[in-house]
């Protein structure tokens, strides 16, 4: 009896310990988008022809690159997700997909020939990636780097 309450206890405490390092994620605002984005060599500049009136869009892309990131802030979540959705959709992967889907967080990566995705929606927010299968190392550190 005494082992097997040891034994749940440190079973307990074990698990106690690896969620104590989870932590939900939480979607960036538009200016700590442009500042990191910045930060990692990017011009940032806002779009005019946003996804929607209430929608705020900024893109960022560097001179030496053809990858593209558009970041969108949305009026709420379904907003967001609707748009998420109809870009998935609307992508034709060949290949290399993978799909992550729940209430407040879907991530979707795919691949066409030579060309990467990367579409990331987080509560009101769209994160957007397009680029080369060379550059996908890029678009996936940038994605990391704002925890997306």
């Amino acid at each position: 009896m005494k082992k097997t309450a040891g034994f749940l206890t440190a079973a307990l405490a074990a698990c106690l310990l690896v969620l104590s390092a989870c932590s939900a994620r939480t979607p960036i605002s538009s200016d700590d988008f442009q500042k990191k984005a910045e930060a990692l060599g990017y011009k940032v500049s806002q779009d005019s022809s946003s996804s929607g009136s209430d929608a705020k869009t900024l893109t960022a892309a560097k001179s030496d690159s053809d990858t593209q990131i558009t970041f969108t802030t949305f009026s709420d979540a379904s907003a967001a997700q609707e748009q998420y959705a109809s870009l998935k959709e609307s992508l034709k992967a060949t290949g290399g997909t993978s799909t992550v889907d729940s209430d407040s967080y879907n991530k979707y990566t795919a691949q066409n020939g030579e060309i990467y995705y990367t579409l990331v929606r987080m509560g009101d927010t769209l994160l957007n990636c397009k680029g080369t299968v060379g550059k996908k190392d890029e678009i996936d550190n940038f994605v990391k780097e704002i925890k997306y």
